[in-house]
């Protein structure tokens, strides 16, 4: 899908009641680890990983973990290491694995310097195997330009179904859009219907919320991937209101300029917020003026 020409606005649901806690780090290293390139949490004295009760909004974490993969995209391990580092220490650490809530309770206030030193850098729970998460991100992405593309089928618009499938890097045999014509229309419910099948499941849990007291029912996360599927599995389904829901429903858009997916703040937005993007549209909308002057002065005169 070519997204620099994509003007049309879509929305996502929130990721609902998850609360999960997550660690962001200040550190990483990388290094090869049973033939595995990975990427390792590291601690240092006097400065612990910082700790969120509950997720980020489902809708911009499903955004920025596909534009995360755009920007791995054609990049070596050792590239793709450096970005995943990056990407981890201005947002979370990317899996959820020995469970965060149980080490933000042990947490020893008394002693934080030994507590950390050894669950991040001696027995390096939190790493991540790069090809695995590189992986896991053009998974996501493939589902979700897929999801897109199942809605636009859905609703009769056949061009952009095709825009939002460009881009998706499938087998033949598994492609959407080369069964969708393969097949007569009176089949067409039918491979929608076996789409949707391979979509990844999302489990619900019951859990037992100490605090308020109750028994909730609950999507169950292990990683930011997890996270992402909730918010783009009620994206996908139109009865996904059915549980609580404090995200509401996001305005997403893709950049004119560069071509990622953002969180639409207002309803004529057409680039991102990054600092060359602005000036992309700063250059254009001052072009525009000038040439939209100077046909009035030839019109004028």
């Amino acid at each position: 899908m070519d997204l620099k020409n994509e003007p049309k606005n879509y929305q996502l649901g929130g990721i609902g009641d998850i609360k999960k806690h997550t660690l962001r780090f200040h550190s990483y290293g990388m290094r090869t680890e049973d033939g595995k390139l990975k990427i390792f949490a590291e601690y240092e004295s006097g400065n612990p990983p910082k700790a969120f009760d509950g997720y980020p909004s489902g809708q911009e974490l499903l955004l920025d973990l596909c534009n995360l993969h755009l920007e791995l995209r054609n990049k070596t391990l050792e590239e793709a290491a450096q970005i995943l580092i990056r990407w981890s220490i201005e947002n979370i650490h990317l899996d959820y694995r020995y469970g965060d809530d149980v080490v933000v309770m042990e947490y020893n206030e008394e002693e934080p310097d030994a507590y950390w030193d050894f669950i991040v850098n001696c027995l390096e729970f939190y790493n991540v195997p790069v090809e695995d998460m590189v992986s896991k991100l053009e998974q996501l992405y493939n589902d979700t330009m897929t999801v897109f593309t199942l809605r636009s089928l859905i609703a009769g618009n056949i061009p952009e179904a095709q825009r939002f499938y460009e881009n998706v890097q499938v087998p033949e045999e598994g492609n959407l859009m080369v069964q969708w014509y393969k097949y007569p229309p009176q089949r067409r419910a039918w491979i929608i219907e076996q789409c949707v099948d391979k979509l990844p499941k999302l489990t619900m849990n019951l859990k037992y919320d100490v605090l308020e007291k109750q028994i909730r029912l609950e999507p169950v996360v292990n990683s930011v991937i997890d996270a992402a599927y909730y918010a783009l599995g009620r994206f996908a389904a139109v009865n996904a209101g059915a549980l609580d829901d404090y995200g509401g429903k996001t305005n997403i858009a893709f950049c004119q300029a560069c071509g990622r997916a953002f969180i639409k703040r207002g309803n004529r937005q057409k680039y991102c917020g990054t600092m060359q993007c602005q000036s992309i549209r700063n250059n254009r909308k001052s072009s525009d003026y000038y040439y939209r002057k100077k046909k009035e002065e030839q019109e004028n005169s």
